[in-house]
């Protein structure tokens, strides 16, 4: 709630944070839906010579959510890949 009301707030976090906390990871935008954009965009950036540190750092946790069997599940899943996170548990 704190974050939602401040300058960190963005629609994502709006929208997905609620998902997370309540453990539900149904898919409304899936995590491979992330992989495949932000792997059009890399590609892209690669074509007209740019760097996107945080998109290319975005693209790899999106992809090891997917390899880690997490493809089909929300977008929201790819906070699964943060290595000690304690999760919350399907309410």
């Amino acid at each position: 709630e704190v974050i939602t009301h401040s300058a960190g707030n963005s629609w994502m976090f709006e929208n997905r944070a609620p998902h997370v906390l309540a453990g539900d990871y149904t898919s409304l935008s899936a995590v491979d839906i992330f992989v495949k954009d932000l792997g059009i965009v890399m590609d892209a950036a690669r074509e007209a010579k740019l760097q996107l540190t945080l998109s290319e750092a975005a693209h790899r946790m999106f992809e090891a959510a997917s390899a880690q069997g997490h493809g089909r599940e929300d977008d929201s899943a790819v906070i699964k890949v943060f290595p000690g996170l304690d999760l919350p548990k399907p309410r």
